[in-house]
């Protein structure tokens, strides 16, 4: 076996992994949903309520959740219909360079998987915004998902920036995606933060 192939074994192996532990994430949050729907259900099955309405001049916000869209600004937001997550796999991309689908993407994926929850929590931390594993979770499935069209974005932008060098392309990719998943995540925290202190 030469060089070469034993690399993309590596590479689709780590791959299936990132995959792997990306479903058990998901699985452990949606059991954890699970079980506190049915003591939402177990708690309530004694109460029946006739009529609800809904006075939203009086409603008040006590926590903000959302998605965290990267790279994307307000503006930007209004005038897209759909902001569906795609699922974070490499196979069947073919938009995207086999050379990103190789060893760039899944190296971003490991990134975010290794590196997002410690900045997630510190940002918390610094910014006093309280995220539980639940919203951690999905913060991270939310930046895996746009990983791909960070990838194009960023190619595109090195080229019209005139690079050659495959390497330093990948290079430039990386980094411009990793500060944007770090001023991203920061936006978030304070935004929520000044949100939190206008109430």
């Amino acid at each position: 076996m030469n060089m070469y192939g034993w690399n993309n074994n590596y590479n689709y192996v780590y791959e299936l992994q990132q995959i792997a532990a990306n479903q058990n994430q998901q699985i452990k949050l949606l059991e954890e949903r699970i079980n506190e729907l049915e003591k939402q259900i177990q708690a309530n099955s004694g109460t029946s309520i006739d009529r609800i309405e809904y006075h939203f001049d009086q409603l008040k916000i006590e926590r903000l959740e959302g998605t965290l869209h990267i790279g994307l600004s307000p503006q930007e937001l209004a005038n897209i219909d759909d902001l569906n997550i795609p699922n974070p796999t490499v196979q069947n991309n073919p938009t995207l360079p086999a050379i990103y689908q190789q060893s760039l993407i899944p190296n971003l994926y490991g990134f975010v998987n290794e590196q997002g929850p410690a900045i997630i929590q510190r940002l918390s931390k610094q910014y006093n915004k309280p995220v539980d594993k639940r919203l951690e979770g999905d913060m991270i499935h939310d930046m895996l998902g746009q990983i791909p069209d960070r990838v194009k974005f960023y190619d595109k932008e090195a080229r019209e920036q005139q690079l050659t060098d495959p390497s330093q392309i990948e290079s430039y990719i990386a980094d411009q995606i990793k500060k944007e998943i770090y001023l991203s995540l920061e936006r978030f925290m304070a935004k929520s933060n000044t949100e939190k202190g206008e109430d």
